[in-house]
């Protein structure tokens, strides 16, 4: 067997990394891959100690069960280590996983949201159900804050297609979880049977999406 593990937002310390290569030779034959989204497998492993493997995961914080937003979501380094970011994302992506957690505990339709720190699209948000490109916004109060353009319902398979970027519609770091919150539940109102994300938001009038 093979199992997967998600970092939130692909973020793991060197200890969690030491952690991971003592758990895969331990269970499995001590190889790990990376995948495209941020996401690591641990090979090999025995049908009886996939069980421990996933406890001992679990305790290092990678969840091998995880919501459709700890699965879903990916953002490039941002700000912090990136000289080009205009934005911050490692953070926000983070906490918008943690807020979507909390709010919409039963969500179990597959999403992807990447978050990106410039134009350069690391993450690929052109092609993600929600991609949030980083810029600076004007806020509440007029002034430029961070924030970010929303792209919309890109997807890659037999239905590919670029997310649509619906007029003016940008938010700021701050609105990033009532406005994805806002956007899932008009979604989950509007959707037709088994209709993906992406399906719905290339078809949603702009209304829908703001």
């Amino acid at each position: 067997f093979y199992v997967g593990a998600a970092p939130t937002v692909g973020r793991v310390s060197g200890g969690i990394l030491h952690g991971v290569a003592d758990l895969a030779e331990r269970h499995g034959s001590g190889e790990v891959r990376l995948t495209a989204q941020q996401k690591l497998v641990v090979l090999d492993v025995a049908e009886s100690e996939v069980e421990p493997l996933v406890e001992g995961l679990h305790a290092l914080g990678l969840e091998v069960r995880p919501s459709e937003f700890r699965r879903g979501t990916m953002a490039c380094t941002g700000i912090e280590f990136c000289k080009l970011a205009i934005a911050e994302t490692k953070g926000n992506a983070a906490s918008l996983v943690a807020e979507l957690e909390g709010r919409l505990p039963t969500f179990d339709t597959p999403l992807s949201i990447h978050v990106n720190g410039c134009p350069n699209s690391c993450a690929r948000i052109q092609v993600a159900d929600i991609g949030l490109k980083g810029m600076l916004v004007q806020g509440p109060d007029g002034e430029q804050v961070e924030g970010f353009q929303v792209h919309l319902g890109g997807e890659l398979g037999d239905d590919a297609a670029l997310g649509r970027k619906p007029r003016g519609l940008k938010v700021t770091s701050a609105e990033l979880p009532d406005y994805v919150e806002r956007v899932l539940d008009r979604f989950t109102d509007q959707r037709e049977a088994d209709e993906s994300f992406a399906a719905w938001a290339r078809r949603a009038d702009e209304e829908a999406l703001a």
